[in-house]
């Protein structure tokens, strides 16, 4: 009784909820795409992103916001961004196709610390294994970064240099295939998961499936091999495992002892992607979300409140390369999925949610949208 009570008392602000659209950039010939979203608080967000004109040539931008979203500043930026990193609202990283940038006044300027060249046989100034994909740090000082070729750097100066971990090398697979792309620290643990993805025999003279979907259908899904990194002491040690598993990682979230994991599939396979709930305590693993017309991207995670942004695969054509409506789900269990009122004019081939609390929630899209959890 005391939980059906507490559920109909729930149930108005969970109906009041929806996504609407925040931000839209609506330029003439120019589109822009939204490679990475964070909001360390409820006021200040940051993003960054590729403008591509009508004639192919590509600008970049580092994007920030310091009253919720509703007014954005786009700044021309030098290099192409891949991700971003806030500490907090004014401590941040970003990692570009040639090195690491670095702010300190929340995005307003961003000074180049490292690049990707090596300066001698102990110290790394800027990685030189392999394209940095990704950092993440600790406090100020205590980072990692992750990239290509089974890459795992240390800093404890902030950025400035680095240093290869060598359990990172250690999982059988050739490193010219493999690469660490996602990282989450969190109080004393930190994880690194990536993927190795050799060619198959007859990879190369595949059509893309939106050619020929009758020939990528007859294609096979095979396993392939995902790495694991994991450390229990700040990264002072870390243990690597491997396991043959279908798809690769798309998105982590975690909250405590608790995450939320998203592995996407080929286009062939018989579901564009699968959520997992993961018990780290108990060292289990159990699919929450799998449906054929939701391609998930994206995945946000509170205690024991969760979040999915999916994309509505367009036809028959299950690729990101085709924009799709947008739809996001909400569970209060980790179980049971129900999906949130989103604007209409939301579309895109992959979504990114980002946000302080479950109160205070952002999506960005690929095709140049930020929607704000609104009630």
């Amino acid at each position: 009784m005391r939980a059906f009570l507490a559920l109909a008392l729930l149930a108005p602000t969970l109906l009041a909820q929806r996504w609407a659209v925040q931000y839209f950039y609506d330029e003439d010939r120019s589109q822009l795409q939204i490679v990475d979203l964070v909001f360390p608080s409820a006021e200040r967000g940051f993003a960054a992103g590729i403008l591509t004109e009508y004639s192919g040539k590509q600008k970049f931008t580092a994007m920030w916001t310091s009253d919720g979203g509703a007014h954005w500043t786009l700044d021309p930026f030098k290099e192409e961004p891949r991700s971003l990193f806030f500490l907090n609202d004014s401590l941040g990283w970003m990692v570009t196709d040639k090195g690491i940038w670095k702010t300190e006044e929340s995005g307003r300027t961003w000074r180049k610390i490292s690049d990707q060249k090596k300066s001698d046989k102990t110290i790394i100034r800027g990685p030189s294994r392999g394209l940095i994909l990704r950092v993440a740090f600790f406090d100020s000082e205590h980072g990692f970064a992750v990239g290509d070729q089974k890459s795992l750097f240390e800093t404890h100066d902030g950025g400035r240099t680095w240093m290869p971990v060598a359990e990172a090398a250690k999982p059988e697979s050739r490193p010219e295939y493999s690469s660490y792309s996602r990282i989450v620290l969190q109080g004393q643990t930190g994880f690194v998961v990536g993927s190795s993805n050799p060619p198959r025999p007859g990879s190369r003279n595949a059509l893309p499936v939106w050619v020929a979907p009758e020939q990528a259908a007859k294609r096979r899904q095979v396993p392939q091999l995902t790495l694991l990194l994991e450390t229990q002491d700040k990264g002072a040690t870390w243990r690597s495992t491997t396991a043959p598993l279908f798809g690769y990682l798309n998105s982590m979230a975690i909250s405590g002892t608790r995450g939320l994991s998203v592995f996407a599939f080929d286009e062939n396979f018989e579901v564009p992607s699968e959520v997992y709930n993961v018990d780290f305590a108990k060292g289990t693993s159990v699919s929450t979300f799998r449906q054929k017309d939701r391609r998930v991207s994206s995945a946000a995670l509170f205690g024991s409140q969760g979040f999915i942004a999916a994309v509505e695969p367009t036809g028959r054509l299950n690729s990101p390369l085709v924009p799709g409506k947008v739809k996001i789900l909400r569970s209060t269990d980790l179980k049971n999925w129900e999906e949130m009122p989103v604007d209409y004019k939301a579309v895109a081939g992959a979504v990114l949610l980002a946000g302080p609390d479950s109160d205070h929630l952002w999506a960005a899209t690929d095709t140049g949208m930020i929607l704000h959890l609104a009630k």
